[in-house]
């Protein structure tokens, strides 16, 4: 077959441009003109051949740049001998189409470039008749590497499914719609309703097996940020696009129902707009009741150690009271009646004077015996005084016996605290003494008890040689242990910082409710 020429009637070139004539055959040669540069400089590879022979009269440029041949070394040759086509089939049924309706639409085929890569073609060609004959007019798209991202994409979407199939926690993903596309085998077991029966669901149906009917759970709230509603939940946390949750879900298993903790996280695409929704769900009913036992049994361990307190701070106040009521005073008519026989023994009695005196001597070392043994069960000024005197008081006493330079900052307020709390802050501030004494090597110690608002705080600072952290957790720290014990019986906080070299300081505080009564 002849070849046609690039200005043959019917197929001009891009060079072969006519000038601006009237009349009819101007508007033609302008429209030739126009289809010309349209071919040329279309972005994907467009070719004219033969529809019997295949020979190839012309390319575009994106031909040539596609097909890695110039145009030369194309026009005059067919498509089979060029080595495009790949499979002799696909080749045929486009003959067959062309022949059967004269036109090819969005086919996917495989050719081969000049460097003998194989690429994927979406291709089009339609016969169009022209005074030289019918010639074809083919265009292809390479859809290689979108191809290749929907094969990735694919895969990824397989990966994602056979992951969260294989999820130990129940979990189900909607997409954008509302609709379920994922119901995996854990949420089949927990719920009851298998795959087949979900899939494709909307309208909250996945709810009805949780709660016996249709609701919103935690996978439709995360679009909804308004729309938290706290009362349906035990515990309720939105973190972006994340929320975390614990119910109780009465129609789970039969109507058992079950304390579920669940998590919902929002699905995005690449340009942060939401796709779906993916929800997970855990039956943490026998956590909660472990917890909750838990829970119950410190409470009656709390309550018990209470009880016990208080009582030990009854029989100490109790046995104080003896120690001063009783054997004080008979400590004292002893002294009387050793004063009165020391006058009436005569002076001559050298020797029985001084055993008199040895026993008046013996009788006032018993005497502050007592009283700083009574002092220490329960001191006398705390009943009598309260909490500020006792303190004061027993910060003398420290000095007094220590050395160590005191210094004491208070508010008259405090002195209206209730005795529950006067007697465990005290025993905490007894506590912190010792503490000081035994190991802080302190030079100084200052001791301020404060109330503003409300709120109570004691604080005992000194200058010792400090604490560790590791010493601040020791569980087998029987005086530390005790402080925090007697601090949550009065509902306060009990805060323990230091350093070494640089000192120790206790801190209470003492909310609203538990400090001042008026």
């Amino acid at each position: 077959m002849k070849i046609p020429s690039k200005t043959a009637e019917g197929w001009p070139s891009a060079n072969g441009r006519r000038g601006r004539n009237q009349g009819k055959g101007g508007e033609a040669a302008e429209f030739r003109d126009l289809y010309r540069s349209f071919f040329e400089f279309a972005p994907d590879p467009m070719a004219v051949s033969d529809p019997d022979t295949g020979l190839v009269f012309d390319v575009n440029r994106a031909f040539e740049a596609w097909s890695g041949y110039p145009r030369g070394e194309i026009l005059g040759k067919s498509t089979v001998d060029l080595g495009f086509w790949v499979h002799e089939d696909d080749r045929l049924a486009i003959i067959h189409r062309l022949h059967e309706v004269e036109h090819v639409e969005g086919m996917e085929v495989d050719w081969k470039t000049g460097i003998g890569e194989v690429r994927r073609l979406l291709f089009s060609a339609k016969l169009i008749d022209t005074p030289r004959g019918m010639l074809v007019l083919s265009i292809g798209r390479d859809i290689t590497e979108r191809r290749k991202m929907e094969q990735v994409l694919t895969e990824s979407e397989r990966r994602l499914s056979d992951i969260i199939e294989f999820l130990p926690d129940a979990t189900f993903v909607i997409d954008k719609e509302g609709t379920v596309i994922a119901w995996n085998r854990a949420m089949e077991e927990m719920s009851g309703v298998s795959k087949k029966d979900m899939i494709g669901k909307s309208n909250n149906v996945y709810a009805i097996p949780f709660y016996g009917r249709r609701r919103k759970l935690l996978i439709d709230m995360v679009a909804d940020t308004g729309e938290d509603d706290d009362s349906k939940y035990i515990y309720l946390k939105r973190n972006e696009n994340t929320i975390y949750a614990e119910a109780f879900t009465e129609a789970l298993y039969g109507g058992k129902g079950a304390c579920l903790w669940g998590t919902a996280t929002a699905l995005l695409d690449q340009n942060g707009n939401r796709v779906g929704a993916i929800e997970s769900i855990r039956d943490i009913t026998d956590h909660s009741m472990a917890e909750e036992r838990l829970r119950s049994s410190c409470e009656e361990l709390r309550n018990l150690s209470a009880h016990i307190e208080e009582v030990r701070e009854s029989e100490r106040a109790a046995i104080a009271r003896e120690l001063h009521d009783v054997l004080g005073q008979i400590l004292a008519v002893i002294n009387m009646d050793l004063r009165w026989l020391n006058k009436k023994i005569p002076t001559h009695e050298k020797e029985l004077l001084g055993k008199v005196a040895s026993a008046l001597t013996l009788v006032k070392q018993a005497t502050r015996t007592v009283q700083r043994v009574s002092s220490g069960l329960r001191p006398v000024v705390l009943d009598d005084f309260g909490l500020a005197a006792a303190i004061d008081h027993a910060l003398k006493d420290f000095h007094d016996q220590t050395g160590i330079t005191t210094s004491l900052a208070m508010n008259n307020q405090v002195m209206d605290t209730d005795k529950d709390t006067d007697i465990a802050l005290y025993r905490i501030f007894q506590e912190a003494l010792t503490n000081v004494m035994r190991h802080s090597k302190a030079t100084r110690l200052e001791v301020s008890l404060q109330s503003e608002a409300g709120n109570v705080q004691l604080t005992v600072r000194d200058n010792g040689c400090g604490i560790s952290s590791r010493q601040i957790l020791d569980r087998s720290s029987l005086g530390i242990l005790g402080m925090r014990e007697r601090t949550s019986f009065i509902g306060g906080k009990l805060e323990i910082t230091g350093s070494g070299g640089e000192g120790t300081c206790i801190t209470v505080n003492l909310p609203p409710k538990r400090s001042l009564t008026g």
